[in-house]
């Protein structure tokens, strides 16, 4: 009779101790680990994508770690398929009245230790009657790169919004007006509802509450002290946040910035009735694809002018240098390559100027031309000193077509005086590149910078 017993006691034991590993197991699930993880050097990814029916623009992080970089990919592609189908929709209902637009952008409010937030500002227009303006912030652990829900942070998880509306409400009685602070559509918005309480970073400073958009008059976001939220947030992650401090860590590299240099006009060669063709390039610098455009041009001996995002110089401030370096011509494409007609005049102004500075404070190169995203002219366009670079020789619908066919396009289509629109984005267009100059100098082009022409 012992051994039955004794067999029994023993399954006992083993299922309990599987029920405390389980227990552990999901324990740790919502909890963060106190190690200190390694700085990420996040570089940027761009798609831009150009249709006669929409247009794409999105910019997107990408870090050394693959959780969090596919985690950003499928958030990135449910944006993209989410547009397809509520353009599809609206075309369908309302008919097609102009080119629909899908852009998103992102910043970066906290890397620490522990974690890594990420935040996305998003532009849809569909050609209904109101352009819808939304974000999405994502949190993630940065030992396992898997994304923090808010439910996984806050003790009490069914009423954190109540805690985090009347956190709110108190830091904005204090910074507006009682009349503004009183007005039904700001009361709307601090309602203590998990709508308006969805995107929340976690910072060294404590949390980012980020506010509904759509009401003009309300601070972009609201920042709750770490001692506030002390409490509030589980002890795991509250005792990891107290250790990120207010530290921030930038993701620009560090780069030794040129003196301003008068970069004297390459002398004409020929005589005056050469051929001329301007090849330029959209949307970069690229730091693998930028390189080897460059090294095909300096194969030919030619010089080109590049359209440069100021965000993708921020980024890629070295490869934006190494362009001015070799002697080739830099112009401004925008900040971040939205549809300029949809931006206030202030906000076209500020696209422009934000991205001047980053290119001068590089490479030392003050631009003087502007090259549109989309080609199009806002109506208040009134940065006279900047010469609008027009689209003269394109591929159309250039992102299907293979190397060859796009190369023997452009070429059949280009007249003396064109400039040729490439993009160093794009893998293909060093290959594109490389079949173009061979044809171009086989029938007598000479290669030159726009402002030659």
């Amino acid at each position: 009779m012992r051994r039955p017993i004794i067999y029994i006691g023993i399954i006992g034991l083993l299922l309990l101790t599987a029920c405390s590993f389980i227990a552990s197991a999901d324990e740790s699930v919502d909890s963060s680990d106190s190690t200190a993880q390694p700085t990420y050097e996040v570089t940027m990814e761009t798609e831009i994508v150009e249709y006669e029916e929409y247009h794409i623009t999105i910019h997107y992080p990408q870090t050394p770690n693959n959780q969090i970089n596919q985690t950003i990919i499928d958030y990135v592609n449910q944006k993209k398929a989410a547009f397809k189908k509520e353009s599809y929709q609206s075309i369908q209902e309302y008919g097609k009245t102009k080119s629909h637009e899908l852009h998103i952008d992102f910043e970066i409010p906290h890397q620490g230790s522990s974690f890594f937030s990420v935040r996305f500002e998003e532009t849809m227009d569909v050609g209904v009657p109101n352009i819808i303006h939304d974000q999405t912030v994502m949190n993630f652990g940065k030992k396992n790169g898997k994304r923090l829900q808010l439910d996984q942070l806050f003790k009490d998880n069914r009423h954190y919004v109540k805690h985090l509306a009347k956190l709110t409400k108190e830091k904005l009685r204090d910074d507006l007006s009682e009349e503004t602070y009183q007005r039904p559509e700001i009361q709307e918005a601090l309602k203590a509802v998990p709508t308006n309480y969805e995107n929340i970073a976690l910072t060294g400073n404590g949390l980012e509450i980020y506010l509904n958009q759509t009401v003009d008059i309300l601070p972009k976001q609201v920042v709750v002290s770490q001692r506030l939220i002390k409490d509030l947030l589980k002890d795991s992650y509250s005792e990891a946040l107290m250790s990120e401090g207010i530290k921030q860590v930038s993701h620009e590299q560090d780069v030794d910035l040129p003196q301003a240099e008068k970069r004297e006009k390459s002398e004409e060669e020929g005589h005056l009735e050469a051929k001329k063709i301007a090849l330029t390039f959209d949307d970069g610098p690229h730091p693998k694809i930028t390189p080897k455009v460059l090294k095909v041009l300096q194969e030919y001996e030619a010089k080109a002018t590049f359209f440069m995002i100021g965000k993708r110089v921020q980024y890629f401030s070295e490869t934006a240098k190494l362009v001015a370096d070799q002697g080739h011509e830099i112009g401004n494409h925008t900040w971040d390559h939205p549809r300029l007609t949809r931006l206030s005049p202030e906000e076209v102004e500020n696209q422009i100027d934000k991205t001047q500075e980053v290119i001068k404070e590089v490479t030392g190169v003050q631009p003087k031309m502007i090259r549109l995203p989309f080609g199009e002219v806002p109506s208040q366009f009134s940065r006279t000193q900047l010469k609008i670079i027009p689209l003269d020789v394109h591929g159309e619908n250039w992102q299907e077509k293979e190397p060859e066919q796009l190369a023997q396009e452009l070429v059949e289509n280009v007249k003396s005086g064109d400039t040729i629109l490439l993009h160093d984005i794009q893998s293909a267009s060093v290959e594109v590149l490389e079949m173009v100059l061979d044809e171009l100098s086989r029938k007598g082009y000479k290669i030159v910078k726009v402002s030659e022409l």
